[in-house]
């Protein structure tokens, strides 16, 4: 495998339009990235700022990307550094992690059906409000919205708009932590849940669909043991989660 840095080059990073262009555009920024492979390789992603990764003056973007061929490393449109990406990795190894992730939920719809992908974080809170209702015996009907006003109108008392958004916040929070830590034993690693952070949280818009089209992702970023290195190198080279397409699923490791 080989883990790339990729940068646009000075001529393009300076130009407005192309900034523009790419901004909130993941799916765009893949096909560019496409044209550095002879072949349709299949690669993982992760978009960064220049200015927070290198302290560079100018805030612009740098990719991290990883694949199992080589890319090109002459290109018009990027300066690409590439290393060999072959970590010697033993059981009980402890290494810190970057990860941004896609966390979904699969479940049946109410009439049944297939099962459709939820947002982790989206779906907690719809469930707790929902929990929260049920136990003031009220309507538990109705989407996520109408359920935060129902309680707001008739627990006052209970939920302030305030303490409402700081319960909700918790729930989101305690759902993403719950979706990387529950994934682990069957990847190879255990995440050590006291280092775990998530933050960053957006609803990344999909272009050329109806603005409601779309995925959201979440930064993680902490401290893990490998408890089976071939496993857990597997699933670094496959990704985790969904929405790989778009920038999600590239774990970035470093030994403490």
């Amino acid at each position: 495998m080989y883990l790339s840095r990729i940068q646009l080059s000075s001529g393009l990073a300076v130009q407005a339009q192309l900034a523009t262009l790419l901004k909130n555009n993941s799916y765009g920024m893949h096909q560019m990235l496409w044209e550095l492979f002879r072949s349709d390789e299949r690669f993982l992603f992760r978009e960064e700022s220049a200015r927070e990764q290198l302290l560079s003056e100018r805030n612009q973007p740098v990719f991290f990307l990883l694949s199992r061929e080589k890319p090109a490393e002459q290109s018009p449109l990027f300066n690409v550094e590439t290393k060999l990406f072959r970590p010697n990795l033993q059981q009980g190894d402890r290494l810190t992690f970057r990860l941004r992730a896609n966390p979904t939920i699969s479940r049946k719809p109410a009439g049944g059906g297939r099962s459709k992908r939820h947002d982790v974080l989206m779906d907690a809170q719809y469930h707790w409000l929902r929990d929260q209702c049920g136990n003031h015996s009220l309507d538990q009907s109705g989407g996520k919205g109408e359920l935060k006003q129902r309680l707001l109108n008739t627990q006052p008392g209970l939920y302030a708009s305030g303490q409402m958004e700081a319960q909700l916040q918790e729930v989101s929070q305690a759902a993403a932590h719950h979706w990387l830590i529950d994934r682990g034993p069957r990847m190879g690693f255990d995440i050590l849940s006291s280092k775990l952070q998530s933050y960053g949280y957006r609803w990344n818009i999909l272009p050329k669909k109806d603005r409601a089209a779309g995925f959201s992702s979440v930064d993680y970023c902490g401290e893990l043991l490998v408890t089976e290195p071939e496993t857990f190198l597997q699933r670094v080279y496959a990704g985790i989660g969904p929405a790989k397409a778009f920038g999600c699923g590239l774990m970035l490791i470093r030994r403490i």
